[in-house]
């Protein structure tokens, strides 16, 4: 093919074109549904419930809860279960956030695990 075609070379450009603006309007969608749903968090819980951590859909922890039990144990064991309760915090507002993803891109006409495999986890 000769890429010295001008028709080629047009058919290139709004090629780019479309995927720059595809990527702009999934980086907006996926903004929007992290402000949109901010509010809304999941609880990673672990060790019986002696730490829970809260997370919200921008993956920051809002909230940790630890139990007056949990102190009797060793620094190790503590540090252990806190670190539980908020890795699986992380993982169910990630997959949260692939779910909510997953429709949107779904609404645009997109393939609905387009945007959820780009997101984390």
């Amino acid at each position: 093919m000769d890429t010295n075609n001008i028709d080629f070379k047009s058919m290139m450009a709004s090629f780019m074109q479309n995927a720059q603006k595809m990527q702009e309007n999934l980086k907006e969608a996926y903004q929007d549904v992290a402000t949109k749903n901010q509010s809304v968090t999941v609880q990673g819980k672990a060790g019986g419930d002696l730490a829970i951590a809260h997370v919200n859909l921008k993956m920051e922890v809002t909230k940790l809860e630890l139990s007056n039990q949990l102190f009797e144990e060793k620094q190790e064991v503590i540090a252990e279960l806190v670190m539980a309760a908020v890795n699986q915090g992380l993982f169910l507002a990630q997959n949260m956030l692939k779910q909510e993803m997953m429709e949107r891109t779904k609404k645009m006409g997109l393939p609905p695990d387009l945007m959820a495999s780009l997101v984390r986890g």
